[in-house]
């Protein structure tokens, strides 16, 4: 997974992603979509925060919802922190 300097909500959303399809697997991630993604300024980092909802393929008929929020690294593009 190549990581690159996130510049905008999309990128990040991008980087989001790109982090569920590693985690899963591309053939399990059945479909992404965003609620919110927004910058965030802090004492010690800046981070991309993003959060919305990803349907994973969980044996042969099943699927199941989760629902995400990631903090990215701005410079990075890597998920430093995430909640699931």
């Amino acid at each position: 997974m190549a990581q690159s300097r996130v510049e905008d909500a999309i990128a990040a959303q991008a980087a989001a992603r790109s982090y569920l399809a590693t985690l899963y697997g591309l053939k399990k991630l059945k479909e992404v979509s965003f609620t919110r993604a927004w910058y965030q300024t802090g004492a010690l980092r800046d981070v991309w925060e993003v959060e919305g909802d990803a349907v994973v393929k969980k044996g042969m008929f099943s699927k199941e919802q989760k629902h995400f929020r990631f903090q990215i690294d701005p410079v990075s593009g890597r998920v430093i922190s995430h909640e699931m």
